[in-house]
């Protein structure tokens, strides 16, 4: 894929972007000098470093760039090759190079992407979509196929399997349908409540992996087969539904194969929202809603391959993230959603973006030549306030912070309302401007050494991202969330590292099976935890 840059292989791929690096480090030594608090006072500044698309407006005015480091920022995307890696991305190359797949998850959202799947998948990625859509308007109605009631549904996966749909479930539940209990981490303490709490007469299970062979959701799936078996008898598979790649799998572990749905094994479990792992979210929400985030997601797709990249949000979110990481050298992204709605925002990016991006090697083998992923953290806006906020304000590490704001909710209290965006607003302001000691001084009536006024200074010069959603429906939480995806494609391809795999959590998985044997004393323990395993099987 040599093509793909402007340079003559990895090794001069890898010259190129610490170069250019250097220079926009270099740059950026001046415009420290100058700091944001000056470079916001330019009138002209919101429009220069602002952008809309699909009911969004990104605004990084109170980031410390100017035009020219802006410039320079673009041309880093174009001599990296971003614009010919998207398009072998939409044209479904095998951009996965460790794992040799495409990753077409665009597909989920775009039936025009289909002849671009390897074999038979547009046909049963087709049909499985359809198969989706008809049994989540069924379970909607609060019925199972064959006439059952349905009135809860327990979905259990883990990562991506669960992430982003109980994200969306949150953002846009509950719905007239089914009501939704997920179930993910392999600690059973939630899983048994729900099997006292709820009727298995009227509960269906959703036991979502790609390959059926995750522990976690095979231990819960089990268990809950044996829940509902205890109740209903032989009835109790009518009621056990699956989302996979392996229909055989899923089957030996008491699902009927027609009520398995398929996943195909190019969809990373973090883009897998768009496919029928969001079936239990579409039985609650309706099909139409599903349908229309797809859209939303669908015109994002659109944008981040039509608009030129001056205005392209992925590519612009991209940018800034690589100044902040690059340039500035900050460890950190904060995430903070003004909107209680999009309160598991957080952890879903942490996913997209980590996962994505945290690697130490490059395309071409070799180790990275900068910092890749930021640490993503984040908390709803006016609670993080109250426990965040402060280290962001005066701590000694600076951490950028996304704000997200909607501009009309779901709601009439418009007095809450004004008051939240008034609270994200002044935050950005703060961040930026900062209070000078001399300030501070003068508004508490201070001596020139009063100590309290160091206290109560602040240096400001922190950088805040502003996105402001028109709404926040199934459409716009589709582009927002396609947003995220493309930008880390983008970093992604400016870094040399390959988005679509995950072998630090493959590696996990592994480890995991040995210790479990040694926990039951089967095997002995790594020396690195064989005081832990002695203490546990001790203590049990």
């Amino acid at each position: 894929m040599s093509d793909k840059t402007t340079s003559d292989g990895p090794k001069a791929d890898v010259d190129s972007l610490q170069q250019q690096l250097a220079m926009l480090q270099k740059y950026n030594i001046n415009l420290s000098r100058a700091g944001l608090a000056a470079l916001i006072e330019d009138t002209a500044r919101f429009g220069q470093f602002s952008a809309n698309a699909c009911g969004i407006l990104y605004d990084y005015s109170r980031v410390r760039i100017d035009q020219n480091a802006m410039d320079m920022l673009l041309d880093l995307a174009s001599s990296s090759g971003v614009a010919a890696w998207r398009a072998s991305l939409f044209a479904g190359e095998r951009v996965n190079i460790t794992e040799n797949r495409p990753a077409m998850h665009m597909a989920l959202r775009t039936p025009e992407l289909h002849q671009h799947l390897p074999g038979d998948d547009a046909s049963r990625l087709q049909k499985a979509q359809e198969a989706m859509l008809e049994l989540a308007a069924t379970l909607h109605r609060g019925q199972l196929p064959n006439g059952g009631e349905v009135t809860n549904i327990i979905h259990v996966g883990i990562g991506g399997s669960l992430l982003g749909t109980r994200l969306v479930y949150e953002a846009l539940g509950p719905g007239a349908g089914p009501a939704i209990h997920f179930v993910g981490s392999v600690d059973a303490h939630l899983r048994e409540r729900l099997m006292r709490e709820l009727d298995p007469a009227s509960t269906v299970v959703i036991l979502v992996s790609k390959s059926f062979g995750t522990p976690d959701t095979l231990i819960h799936g089990k268990r809950l087969r044996r829940w509902l078996e205890d109740a209903l008898g032989e009835g109790a598979r009518e009621r056990m539904f699956a989302v996979s790649g392996s229909v055989e799998r899923a089957e030996q572990q008491g699902v009927p194969g027609k009520n398995v749905l398929y996943l195909p094994d190019w969809v990373g479990g973090r883009y897998s929202l768009w496919s029928p792992v969001s079936l239990s979210v579409a039985a609650c929400l309706g099909p139409e809603q599903f349908t229309q985030m797809l859209q939303g997601a669908r015109d994002m797709d659109l944008h981040f391959q039509q608009a030129p990249k001056q205005e392209n949000l992925p590519v612009l979110v991209a940018l800034i993230g690589i100044w902040h990481r690059n340039v500035c050298g900050y460890p950190a992204q904060g995430v903070i959603p003004y909107d209680l709605r999009l309160g598991l925002l957080p952890s879903h990016l942490q996913q997209v973006i980590m996962e994505s991006t945290g690697k130490c090697t490059t395309l071409g083998g070799e180790p990275v030549s900068c910092a890749t992923a930021a640490l993503v953290f984040g908390e709803i806006g006016t609670d993080a306030q109250h426990s965040l906020f402060q280290a962001f304000h005066q701590g000694t590490d600076i951490v950028p912070l996304n704000l997200i704001g909607v501009v009309r909710p779901d709601h009439d209290d418009a007095e809450a309302h004004e008051e939240l965006l008034a609270n994200m607003l002044s935050q950005a302001s703060a961040l930026a401007r900062g209070r000078s000691q001399d300030q501070t001084r003068r508004e508490l009536n201070a001596s020139e050494n009063d100590p309290l006024v160091q206290h109560r200074s602040f240096a400001g010069d922190r950088p805040t991202e502003v996105m402001l959603l028109d709404q926040l429906g199934a459409r716009q939480l589709g582009s927002l969330l396609a947003l995220y995806e493309h930008k880390v494609f983008v970093e992604s391809v400016i870094w040399r590292v390959n988005a679509f795999d995950q072998w630090g959590v493959e590696l996990g998985k592994t480890m995991a099976a040995d210790v479990r044997l040694a926990l039951r004393g089967e095997s002995e323990p790594d020396i690195a935890i064989a005081g832990l395993v002695r203490e546990i099987r001790k203590r049990n």
